[in-house]
């Protein structure tokens, strides 16, 4: 008897316990950054994580090169740790994509700002018959040839082949040697900051420091945009490298031969969400690129007037965008297939959009057809700054509704990024991912970087205009 009394609570004891293992919920856990600790003698950052649903916890080592320093920081760490001096190093910003959005490609006027987050490339020794670059983000080494091939791929080692075959083509570049190269960059792949806009201007840059061949700015920035689009077969416009190479705020007319105006800066705080999201040039401007094809093909088979004709004669690169208005082309946009009507549609407003903030940046009067044309667009607003953060707010509504290029992790961020007290934020670059610009006042920065993380974006910058390739 004493035995039983002893055997029945062990008994329901482990009854309770199998029926708790087998009915209890699966946590989905969600994160929060408890704290962090740098380790220097491992060389990690050590985050520790609780869940806020069971209160888990979690470690993540990371490199120190990979969150703990910017890349000019991890070049000097590498020098001290290694036995070789720099023989030259340059560097090149990335960019936002702040007005005027897909209309680069077209042969319209666009409005990039470079900014403070930088490529840096550094060569360190001579070598006899290969480029040896080393990445320090990417933990990665290739070495090209001196007697380069063409590009197979689009790895960081492909964009080298591509400069290396322009540089031949245009200057008659015919290395002897090759050099190591070091790079470190600030600028996300993938990020819509132009990453490999501001690779092949940094990289140009340093070859014509390393063999003495004189470019100047512009010259960069077209060679490195031909690296792009004619060697690597990436239908890109111009504006990434002329921003790169250029720097601060310009207006660029993108057509051959390129034309800048230097701009002011936005008259506002601007920060940089990365929602984390990766996306790729090529797999989103070739499919823009023939709905609008469509759409000119589509108008062009009605019964439309000459002068409209002559306008629209050609391709999405070569049609006279400039003088098509959206009054002239109203009574024929729904008569053509729904898709590339909006995109047709969106091309013409936005470019109306950006000649207003243009005219602002530039501090010009606005003339009663600006001011008519803001209303049409519900733009109430006098004050000019709260003018232009209107119209990039209505510059990301027509890139979501019209070129469909937002998705919802993106509309989330914005979303909360408005509500914190941000006067404006739009998709910077191609969109379906990367990152978005947002204006703000100063007061309300760190508000809006805790909102855009909790909205699931994984890096915030507060950044500044920068100079270009240097």
């Amino acid at each position: 008897m004493s035995l039983l009394y002893i055997l029945l609570p062990i008994a329901t004891l482990a009854i309770l316990l199998i029926y708790y293992l087998l009915t209890r919920k699966t946590c989905r856990h969600e994160w929060k950054k408890i704290y962090s600790e740098t380790m220097w003698e491992s060389n990690v950052i050590v985050t520790v994580y609780q869940c806020t649903k069971c209160g888990k916890t979690k470690r993540e080592y990371r490199p120190i090169s990979e969150v703990s320093m910017d890349a000019f920081e991890r070049i000097k760490k590498y020098l001290a740790y290694s036995d070789v001096s720099p023989i030259s190093i340059v560097s090149a910003p990335g960019r936002i994509d702040f007005l005027n959005t897909h209309q680069d490609y077209k042969g319209l006027p666009v409005v990039p700002i470079a900014i403070n987050l930088r490529i840096y490339f550094m060569a360190v020794r001579e070598l006899e018959n290969i480029f040896l670059i080393k990445s320090l983000d990417l933990n990665e080494t290739r070495s090209v040839s001196i007697h380069s091939t063409r590009p197979k791929s689009r790895h960081f080692s492909d964009y080298v082949k591509a400069c290396l075959n322009i540089l031949s083509k245009e200057k008659n570049f015919k290395p002897k040697h090759g050099y190591e190269i070091i790079i470190s960059s600030d600028i996300p792949i993938g990020g819509g900051m132009g990453s490999s806009g501001a690779f092949e201007v940094a990289f140009i840059k340093l070859i014509s420091e390393l063999y003495h061949i004189d470019l100047s700015p512009i010259e960069i920035a077209e060679l490195a945009y031909r690296a792009e689009n004619e060697i690597m077969k990436i239908p890109c416009g111009r504006l990434d490298q002329y921003a790169s190479a250029i720097g601060g705020t310009i207006l660029l007319y993108p057509k051959y031969p390129p034309k800048i105006d230097i701009l002011n800066k936005p008259p506002m705080e601007i920060m940089v969400v990365d929602s984390g999201v990766k996306h790729e040039t090529a797999n989103i401007h070739p499919v823009r690129q023939q709905e609008l094809n469509t759409a000119i093909m589509e108008l062009n088979n009605l019964d439309i007037p000459r002068e409209l004709r002559k306008k629209i004669q050609g391709t999405f690169s070569t049609i006279k965008w400039e003088e098509i208005t959206e009054e002239e082309i109203s009574r024929y946009i729904d008569k053509i297939s729904e898709k590339p009507a909006r995109r047709f549609l969106f091309t013409i407003r936005m470019n109306e959009l950006t000649k207003i903030a243009v005219k602002i940046l530039k501090n010009e009067s606005l003339s009663i057809a600006d001011k008519e044309n803001l209303q049409k667009y519900g733009v109430k607003e006098t004050d000019r700054t709260k003018v232009l953060c209107e119209i990039v707010n209505k510059q990301h509504e027509l890139l979501r509704d019209l070129y469909e290029v937002s998705i919802p992790e993106i509309e989330k961020i914005i979303d909360r990024v408005l509500e914190a007290g941000a006067s404006a934020a739009k998709i910077s670059g191609a969109g379906l991912g990367g990152c978005i610009i947002v204006l703000s006042e100063e007061r309300y920065i760190e508000k809006i970087k805790m909102a855009a993380l909790d909205a699931g974006a994984s890096r915030v910058w507060h950044v500044k205009a920068d100079k270009g390739v240097c």
